[in-house]
């Protein structure tokens, strides 16, 4: 984990805009564009070099424990090597069976891959509202969920969230790492500026607007294209999944991690990045330089020390031989105190490169004095921090399976292959006697019998197919979720069943994942967000329904504001299945008589705005329910303005029409109208305009009856509910359900019970 030197505070940063407005550098700029943070970073206060200090006096006496917890974990490693070969097919000495055929059936590899496919799509549904918020003061805290949906897409949560499912279930734990970095970079721009006049100022005619700097002059007339260069400085958070083999907890009884007396993570930096760590001060520069920190995997001598990510490099066929030269370094977080007067402990962090190597001591820089460590199991087990594999309880049926079917396979090539019989004295040629298109024997023929191998592939393929069922049993997956169908005679009955029992499955393992892992990286993004980001931000804004979609730009947020940040992934696509329920309420509470409301009011507003945006998404929700709030009216001299310097003026309910013909038939007369803006705009005042009369004509009729309500001066629309009515099946064979509505039994809701 790179550690940010300490930013400057909100006050020194308040006084730096003041002074900046004073010198007059308030002018506007380009929000979409990176903006370069010029301020100095404070300096890190570092105790890696304070020997005599109680922070390294602690940090001496740790390393030994961190070292017992990494040796500790020996068993866990081989463990998960084994799991790991489970799930990526990959033979191992496990397998009993030493025949011809070496196939693998990836049964366990599917059933994960279908649990992480079913819970990435409960987590992370296709509207892209993932954050729900609340704040102190009651108001809709749009602008912060719209920032933390930008970190979402930024920092491509989904793909490291399906990554970290996977890793969950083949170890039994999630684990999440959460950085804020900064990168600079050099850009090229392409700028348009006036060019340069050769000969200087001598003999050159002044013309006004010319300008002389450095005995340069340019001419104000005319301007030509050239590039610059720029140091830009880019900033956000990142997330980075982590294996469980890196990670350890003391102690390991420990079910929360911030409570833990230290938390070490095992780091692999490359020498670039150790020295980078050495430039900002968050490394002291080692006495013996630091080549000999530099190493490969076959040179360490630890056996304990497992390289996940050269495994998976080398599974995916990419080998790693001269490249992979690497300084394991462990970061531990732990309680310290750093001054001999401090009375209580501060969170700080630890650097280790070896027993006699302490790399660095520094407090930990977050305001929050949090771990910027997620690490939850996915099956918590009491006395225990880190879980159990899901692997771990089939991994014997998938070995058999293996067994089987390499059994089953070699059975059939035997059964293939006939077998001829002959008596050596009868045919002493027999050795001659070989397999060819149209081949003639010399020999007598009865004194060659075939004869047959028994076909066993077939038992072995029905032994097979029972293990693997067993296997999906085990992992909580049906066939549904492999894409198969089940066997047999089918119904709608049992096909609501299955989803059911799929739904309810996939939604607790979700749910869980949000809880322990989705919930918590919200609150800490947004803490990252509150002490890091230095510069406004430009973000796509969604906003409330009813807003026009935006780029809107989000100010440094202060800190102290309070928010409660929530996952919205499952109880969305569970919204989703329960929006017949709610169509049919809607109706009963449109039939209530006010006077039964109990001095409640009926506003529909919400449900519309929530139906639509489930429907079609927020951006295009915006576009269909136009909130008429956010629109005022505008003056005809106004609206004139803005069509002539080329600006669209939108037509509101609330103008004058009259007046705003007149006025614009002016206006256009007066610049001819070159690109039709006048026109169009007067076309929408016409519609408008016979929009409001024919209201006025049809208030004078008299009025309808309700839909489906027999009153008034109309029966009422054929087919609608009576106000107050719940659709429900009549008869034997039940009610037509609207268009496009979702059988009963096919609602993969858990409480939606199917029929029978």
């Amino acid at each position: 984990m790179a550690i940010e030197s300490p930013k400057k505070g909100r006050g020194a940063r308040a006084r730096a805009e003041a002074k900046s407005r004073a010198r007059g550098d308030d002018k506007p700029k380009d929000d979409l564009e990176p903006q370069v943070e010029t301020s100095q970073a404070d300096p890190i206060d570092q105790w890696a070099d304070k020997e005599d200090s109680p922070a390294y006096t602690r940090a001496k006496k740790l390393y030994t424990t961190v070292r017992a917890a990494f040796e500790n974990k020996q068993e866990q490693y081989d463990a998960l090597n084994e799991y790991w070969h489970i799930y990526h097919a990959a033979p191992d000495d496990n397998l009993k069976y030493a025949g011809n055929t070496q196939g693998y059936i990836p049964a366990v590899r599917d059933s994960v891959n279908a649990r992480c496919k079913r819970a990435l799509k409960q987590l992370f549904p296709f509207n892209d509202k993932h954050v729900e918020a609340v704040s102190t003061d009651s108001r809709d805290p749009r602008t912060v969920k719209a920032l933390l949906e930008h970190y979402i897409r930024k920092t491509r949560l989904r793909a490291t969230v399906r990554t970290n499912l996977i890793s969950g279930d083949v170890t039994g734990q999630w684990n999440l790492m959460v950085d804020w970095l900064t990168d600079k970079r050099m850009v090229t721009k392409l700028v348009a500026r006036n060019p340069v006049l050769e000969g200087g100022d001598e003999g050159i005619e002044r013309l006004p607007g010319m300008e002389s700097h450095d005995d340069v002059l340019t001419d104000p007339t005319e301007t030509e294209e050239t590039t610059e260069d720029e140091e830009i400085t880019e900033s956000g958070p990142d997330i980075v999944d982590f294996a469980t083999e890196d990670l350890a907890v003391i102690p390991a009884t420990c079910n929360d991690l911030q409570k833990a007396e230290a938390v070490a993570v095992r780091l692999r930096l490359s020498k670039s990045k150790f020295e980078d760590m050495v430039e900002t001060g968050v490394f002291i520069e080692p006495k013996d330089g630091i080549d000999k920190f530099f190493k490969t995997s076959s040179e360490r001598s630890r056996p304990n020390s497992p390289d996940r990510p050269k495994k998976n490099a080398s599974e995916a066929g990419v080998k790693t031989k001269g490249t992979d030269k690497y300084c394991e370094v462990w970061m531990v977080y732990t309680r310290l105190n750093f001054e001999d007067d401090d009375k209580q402990k501060r969170s700080g962090i630890i650097y280790y490169a070896g027993e006699e190597v302490i790399l660095s001591i520094i407090k930990n820089p977050l305001w929050s004095g949090k771990i910027p460590v997620l690490s939850e199991s996915v099956d918590q087990m009491t006395g225990s921090f880190f879980g159990k594999s899901k692997i771990e309880p089939v991994k014997f049926l998938q070995w058999n399976l293996c067994d089987f079917w390499n059994m089953g396979q070699d059975s059939a090539m035997y059964s293939l292959l006939p077998i001829w019989a002959a008596d050596p004295m009868k045919v002493p040629q027999w050795q001659q006697l070989v397999m060819g298109l149209a081949a003639v024997w010399p020999a007598n023929p009865a004194d060659i019998k075939p004869m047959t191998q028994p076909q066993l592939y077939k038992e072995a393929a029905q032994c097979c197919d029972v293990i693997k069922r067993q296997i999906w049993e085990s992992m909580d997956v049906n066939e549904q979720m492999m894409g198969r169908m089940p066997q047999g005679r089918k119904n709608n009955a049992m096909i609501g069943a299955a989803q059911q029992n799929q739904d309810m499955n996939i939604s607790d393992h979700a749910s869980r994942y949000e809880d322990v892992m989705l919930n918590p990286l919200l609150e800490m993004l947004f803490e990252f967000d509150q002490q890091f980001r230095t510069t406004s931000l430009a973000v796509q804004q969604m906003g409330e329904l009813g807003y026009k979609a935006a780029i809107e730009d989000v100010p440094v947020t202060q800190w102290g504001e309070h928010y409660f940040f929530r996952w919205s992934g499952t109880e969305f696509m569970a919204s989703v299945q329960r929006q017949q329920q709610q169509i049919a309420w809607l109706n009963v509470l449109k039939g209530i008589p006010p006077q039964m409301m109990g001095g409640l009011s009926l506003d529909l507003s919400p449900v519309l705005v929530a139906g639509t945006e489930n429907l079609f998404g927020p951006e295009m929700a915006a576009r269909i329910l136009v909130d008429n709030r956010n629109q005022f009216t505008v003056p005809a001299d106004v609206e004139n303005e803005m069509m002539h310097n080329g600006f669209e003026a939108r037509v509101h309910e609330g103008d004058n029409d009259v007046e705003h013909l007149q006025s614009h038939m002016k206006a256009a007369g007066m610049n001819a109208d070159p690109v039709g803006l006048y026109k169009m705009h007067m076309q929408k005042h016409y519609e408008q305009l016979q929009k409001k009369r024919e209201i006025q004509m049809s208030q004078q009729m008299p009025k309808p009856g309700l839909p489906g309500t027999p009153g008034g001066m109309a029966p009422g629309a054929a087919g609608t509910p009576k106000p107050g009515a719940v659709p429900a099946p009549g008869g034997p064979r039940g009610a037509q359900n609207p268009p496009g509505a979702i059988q009963h039994d096919n609602m993969v809701d858990p409480t939606a019970m199917g029929r029978g």
